[in-house]
């Protein structure tokens, strides 16, 4: 078989190339590497915009163009549109390297019986370090006391001068218990927090058997002293965080999105904070990447802001494509797979003449 692999500023293809020889040198006869996006702000640009908007705004990678008989496609970033699968007739399988898949026209692939794999977990550890260094660094104004040194200034007064707290024995709201939030809860432990869990995919059986606490969304945002959202970004939980809940909040709690924007009120939450009506948020993701120079969000006292970097560590970037090759490896053997996204491609008979040649060795 033939594979390409399309990488990008943040994981080159390059760093693909280890884990292809150590998972699929079985299966793939051949591959071809390039890099659709080499400049880190442009990728930003462009991949925000695909996971607004979609795939089909973008144009086929020319590594593509050039490779029309290749069976297998595999990278990061890479916008999977229906336009790519048409240039590539002869395609079986996508495997992208990241959690999301707003890259990807999922319904199409499965039209054209093409099988896609991500991966979930990949940058976990990362964002739930970060989730936890978000907590700290707003409610104990580690950023803002930062900056008034780097400004000639020594500040020790801040809008929450009144109610900074310490992490032990607060309660810890987590919305979303999936890998991230399972890991933001797990760690906390080791503070003595009380974790309050929101997952409607979750058991309260489960939630208990952890030594947490189930509640509902009402109670979620009632009872929180510290709120960090983790939910995945899908159609229903768009504005998920919104006017009705963010009045629910305690004046004193802080509020933690390492998610996306698309999850949040912004503007209500803007008016919230400008108000002090809750104690400060810290924000890892905008609506518009960079931010606005202009964003309202800038000119608050009781706010952290950063820039999209909760999932970017070296370990989480350099171990993807490994994760990734060898769950393809894992299907090619028949063995069970964990990230399958759209397993119905699997009784698609075409697909399955393909498959029963791979395993074959044809």
């Amino acid at each position: 078989m033939k594979m390409i692999i399309s990488g990008d500023a943040m994981i080159p293809g390059s760093l693909f190339e280890g884990a292809v020889e150590k998972h699929l040198k079985k299966y793939v006869e051949n591959y071809v590497v390039g890099d659709f996006e080499t400049v880190w702000s442009k990728l930003q640009e462009r991949r925000l915009l695909v996971e607004q908007s979609g795939p089909e705004i973008e144009v086929v990678p020319e590594v593509v163009l050039n490779h029309p008989d290749a069976e297998i496609l595999t990278g990061l970033f890479v916008p999977v549109s229906s336009k790519l699968i048409d240039a590539l007739p002869k395609l079986k399988v996508v495997g992208l390297a990241r959690a999301g898949k707003e890259n990807i026209n999922l319904d199409y692939a499965t039209k054209r019986g093409v099988l896609a794999f991500n991966i979930m977990g990949r940058n976990a550890e990362a964002v739930s370090d970060f989730t936890i260094g978000m907590m700290l660094a707003e409610s104990r104004n580690i950023a803002r006391a930062h900056m008034s040194i780097k400004n000639g200034g020594w500040q020790k007064e801040f809008s929450n001068i009144s109610f900074i707290p310490q992490l032990k024995g607060k309660k810890v709201g987590i919305a979303g218990f999936g890998y991230i939030g399972q890991l933001v809860a797990q760690k906390l432990t080791g503070w003595d927090c009380e974790i309050l869990v929101y997952d409607k995919f979750a058991s309260e059986a489960e939630i208990t058997e952890l030594g947490y606490t189930y509640v509902d969304k009402e109670t979620l945002f009632k009872e929180s002293d510290y709120l960090s959202i983790n939910l995945r970004l899908v159609p229903a939980t768009k504005g998920w965080v919104d006017k009705e809940h963010l009045d629910m909040m305690k004046k004193t709690a802080v509020f933690v999105n390492t998610g996306r924007s698309g999850l949040i009120d912004m503007d209500y939450l803007y008016e919230v904070l400008k108000e002090k009506r809750i104690a400060g948020a810290a924000l890892d993701v905008f609506n518009e990447e960079p931010i606005d120079p202009n964003s309202p969000f800038i000119t608050l006292d009781n706010v952290t802001l950063t820039t999209h970097i909760a999932g970017t560590t070296t370990e989480a970037l350099t171990g993807s494509p490994y994760i990734l090759m060898e769950e393809i490896e894992r299907f090619f053997k028949g063995e069970k797979t964990r990230f399958v996204l759209n397993p119905e491609v699997l009784e698609n008979p075409e697909f399955k003449a393909w498959l029963e040649g791979v395993r074959n060795g044809k």
